[in-house]
């Protein structure tokens, strides 16, 4: 007999068609988070419509969660921040937090922990093959995928004169590539640690193909990841954790290009001048609007000023930092708001870890919160939570933690 979701009070379970259905996409939808950005966001549009109208047929899944308030808290904040710039009808940006669906959606369909379990060895192998597939292009230049389907190919060399392409693996460039990749490496860390010993060969292939991306933000989370996930796995991590930073350390003494890119990573000048002077763009505008912000989805058009000051700045898309961009769109409330919800996740990730019952409890509940860590720590230098490649698998991650939380209670 197929187990059912958990339920809302007095609601009956779903037929037991459609329970299959929801498993048969929450594996497609986490599958698809390292290889196909319209399976992903296919699959989490797929389970919250099937979950709404499971609900309507009064056989629902869907119900509160425990992050319900903290969401509240932060849409609100970013609400009021649009509406007090006074000029809501230009905040085009909020197409982006639609996204959050994907927690939704995962959260109301998950069975139990052994079933999070399951879909975070989905999220390993599924992974495993993009980091395969990242060092073939590194190496060769392939990309197979876009050539298949007739699109432009995306693969380009690292550095003028250096041996290597950067990977872009099946994503648009090798940013998103690399901080999507972050997910299934820390499941697959934990699951290693957690006595998988096939979970290594995930994990070594992933952290050559990060290491080739040249996403220096990315680089620096994950060596900082690392000593959290010392913390969380105590001894038994130190001697795994150091093999893998062992083998980053190989593959950029291999590589002349690699260790040009990581040369001037803590410089001022140089390739980061451009950062730098985003940065002080964005600090001026929070120096201006410190409350609320130029208005949240507004900042394409009300920043131009402040770039403007700052012509080094060579983009504007956005802010290049999680909290930079949070504070100069939402205000320091907005980002307090950000940092409440992430808190709040964290704690309750950390609820679960410690009330794990065995190892593969603890390997998922343990992968989810460091990938939600390395997330955090990664946007201190790259505005992934606007890119809903990336915050799509935030999203689900955090579905998984917060399911094993629910168990562990």
């Amino acid at each position: 007999m197929t187990p059912a979701p958990r339920l809302p009070p007095g609601a009956l379970a779903p037929p037991r068609a459609v329970r299959r259905l929801a498993r048969a996409l929450l594996v497609f939808t986490v599958a698809s988070l390292p290889l196909s950005i319209s399976g992903m966001q296919i699959g989490i549009v797929a389970l919250a419509v099937l979950a709404l109208g499971a609900r309507l047929a009064g056989r629902g899944v869907a119900r509160a969660t425990p992050l319900d308030g903290a969401l509240a808290v932060f849409f609100g904040t970013l609400v009021v921040s649009t509406l007090a710039s006074g000029r809501p009808l230009e905040a085009g940006g909020w197409d982006r937090p639609w996204i959050v669906v994907g927690y939704f959606g995962v959260y109301w369909w998950l069975e139990d922990r052994a079933h999070a379990r399951r879909l975070a060895l989905v999220l390993i192998a599924a992974g495993a093959v993009a980091g395969a597939y990242g060092i073939l292009q590194h190496h060769t230049g392939a990309d197979w995928y876009r050539e298949a389907l007739g699109r432009p190919t995306r693969v380009r060399p690292r550095l003028e004169g250096a041996a290597g392409f950067a990977v872009v693996g099946f994503f648009k460039n090798y940013l998103t590539y690399a901080h999507a990749m972050i997910f299934p490496l820390a499941f697959a860390t934990t699951f290693a640690l957690g006595g998988a010993r096939w979970a290594w060969v995930a994990a070594g292939l992933l952290v050559t193909a990060i290491a080739y991306s040249t996403a220096r933000g990315v680089w620096l989370a994950l060596g900082a990841s690392a000593l959290v996930l010392a913390g969380v796995g105590r001894r038994r991590a130190l001697a795994g954790l150091a093999g893998l930073i062992a083998l980053a350390g190989v593959v950029a003494a291999l590589s002349p290009g690699l260790r040009a890119q990581a040369e001037p990573i803590f410089t001022l000048g140089g390739a980061n001048a451009g950062r730098i002077a985003i940065y002080r763009a964005n600090l001026d505008i929070v120096r201006d609007h410190p409350l609320l912000g130029l208005g949240f989805g507004r900042y394409r058009t009300a920043a131009r000023p402040y770039y403007d000051a700052w012509p080094a700045a060579d983009r504007r898309s956005h802010a290049h930092s999680n909290l930079l961009q949070l504070a100069a769109e939402a205000g320091l409330l907005g980002l307090a708001a950000f940092c409440l919800l992430f808190a709040v996740v964290l704690r309750l990730g950390w609820e679960a870890i410690a009330a794990a019952p065995d190892a593969g409890a603890w390997s998922t509940a343990a992968g989810a919160w460091v990938a939600v860590c390395a997330f955090l720590l990664a946007g201190l230098t790259q505005y992934n939570f606007g890119d809903n490649e990336v915050a799509t698998a935030m999203w689900v991650t955090v579905a998984l933690l917060v399911a094993c939380r629910d168990d562990a209670r």
